[in-house]
């Protein structure tokens, strides 16, 4: 895909997609994919407009599917769809995970062994090979 073929235009992105034979312009709205996530309203806000265009290029099988949906359930001739809400399934919200520190136990290091023994870990000479 073209790096300009998804595009944002004030609360909507955009992306030009073939459905049932015809190409067709699909909007997603800013409500649908922040609901679609999950998002919290601080995480809402704070989502940009490449975020939004990143959001809908991982996710194109999704916007297909909801884009074709659209058009077989509604107007077969429509070059426009609009969707406002995506279905399927949406990841959790992020969090973070770790609870504190995950190391437990003290010092994992080894005890001192010396330095590595010296001299050649292969048996044979390289003469040796493919005579």
């Amino acid at each position: 895909m073209d790096n300009d073929a998804v595009r944002t235009s004030a609360d909507r992105t955009l992306v030009d997609m073939w459905i049932d034979g015809k190409s067709r312009t699909v909007s997603v709205t800013r409500t649908a994919i922040e609901t679609h996530l999950r998002l919290a309203p601080d995480r809402a806000a704070a989502m940009s407009d490449e975020d939004r265009r990143e959001f809908v290029r991982g996710n194109l099988k999704l916007v297909q599917s909801a884009a074709t949906d659209f058009v077989r359930a509604g107007n077969p001739d429509a070059l426009r769809v609009d969707i406002e809400r995506l279905s399927g399934n949406a990841p959790p919200p992020p969090s973070d995970r770790r609870q504190g520190d995950r190391r437990k136990g003290g010092d994992r290091r080894k005890a001192k062994l010396g330095p590595p023994p010296s001299g050649e870990r292969r048996r044979g000479s390289r003469d040796q090979r493919g005579s």
